[in-house]
This record gives structure tokens, sequence and C-alpha cells, in this order.
């Protein structure tokens, strides 16, 4: 698998040879600097990417999927901004997003909100702490009284958390939502992807991914 992700990322890379990221960058939200490279921050770490492809700013490893995300999003086509209207992303796999409604879960974001749970049911001041360390913003009480938090892994491509904790009656519940927007940004295969990345980011779990960590 690792040599998957490695030649995903090296396909992104090739595409960043041809593409004049300065110019793209206001419309994605993201900073020049005037030497070819835009900055991207990813999960509370900044990205520098140019035509060779992209490396963390502060110099250390990095994950060849972090690497992938960051790609695809400064080679985005994407236009406009957020609707800051949240769905499932099972609800944008159509060509039309829906909208209005929570949908039913699918079999990735059952499993992702087990993970959640097994991290987090006994220590929910625990995710409070993950979230803010990955910068997701305390939101008020969703509409369904869960409590929820906002994250921008990308400037365009919002984020929604919500957790419902275990009751006398349910037990706990965790729904990661996506804009409405997103698909505009990216394909809907990574946003699968940042879905994934987020779940094993607020767990903890990266190490057992098996994800290639490369020095750039």
């Amino acid at each position: 698998m690792a040599g998957g992700y490695e030649n995903i990322y090296q396909w992104q890379a090739g595409k960043l040879a041809d593409c004049d990221l300065e110019a793209q960058a206001p419309r994605l939200g993201l900073t020049p600097d005037g030497r070819g490279r835009v900055r991207v921050r990813l999960f509370g770490r900044d990205y520098l990417v140019d035509r060779g492809g992209v490396r963390p700013a502060d110099g250390g490893p990095a994950g060849v999927n972090h690497l992938s995300l960051v790609a695809h999003y400064a080679l985005s086509p994407g236009r406009g901004g957020p609707d800051y209207e949240f769905v499932p992303l099972s609800r944008l796999s159509g060509p039309v997003p829906g909208r209005g409604s929570m949908g039913r879960s699918t079999p990735g974001s059952a499993a992702h909100s087990r993970a959640l749970a097994r991290r987090f049911d006994r220590d929910p001041e625990g995710l409070a702490a993950a979230a803010l360390r990955l910068e997701g913003r305390p939101q008020s009480r969703d509409l369904s009284g869960g409590r929820a938090w906002l994250f921008h892994p990308f400037p365009r491509v919002p984020l929604k958390l919500i957790q419902h904790e275990a009751d006398g009656e349910f037990e706990a519940d965790y729904r990661l939502l996506f804009d409405t927007s997103a698909k505009a940004f990216m394909e809907f295969e990574a946003l699968a992807f940042l879905e994934g990345l987020l779940i094993l980011e607020l767990t903890g779990e990266l190490e057992l991914t098996g994800e290639a960590t490369q020095d750039r």
C-alpha cells in the first residue's frame, strides 16, 4: 500500500510542474510567496508547494497521503466559496450534492464513528483537545443537540464534526460532514482520503496505517 500511496503522490507532483500556482492561489485562499511557491496549511501544519512537489515548511518528515492531498488542493480548479451547509460525504458522490438532510451513514462513516467512539466515549474532553490541536473551532450545539467543531483543513473545504454523547437510550454517535461545495475544490476520492486522515489525526492512530513518511 505504501508504494501505491507514493505513486499517487508522484502523479500529483508531476501535474504541479505545469501549474501556475501563484496565479490560482487567491481563489483557493492560499498565500503565494513571490518565488513560485504557495503555502498550504493542513491539520495545523504548513506545507510549501512549488513545481517540484510538496514539502513541510518545518523541514520534518511527512505522510505521503498528506503530501498528496496538499498537492491535490493546490491544483484545484475550484472557484467560489464554501456554502457552510453540511452533508455526509455519501451525499457528495452524485453529480449534484444534496442539501438539508443528514442522510444515512455510509460504511466508511460508520467505521469512522466506531473509531472515534473507541477513543473518545470515555474521554469526551480528549476529543475537544484533539480538535483544538487540529485547529477545530467549537461551535454552538448542533440542531440535533450534539457538540460540534468546525475544521478548515483547506481554506475552501470546511468540515464539521458532530458528537452525540451516549445516554440511557442511545449509544454515542459521531458524524463528519462536508460543505456542499466541497466537490468544486476536490475530487470525491480525495475527500474520502481527507475524511480518513482527519479521523486518524484525531484518534492518534496514524502510526498504525502503514502510511509512508518521507523527508522532502
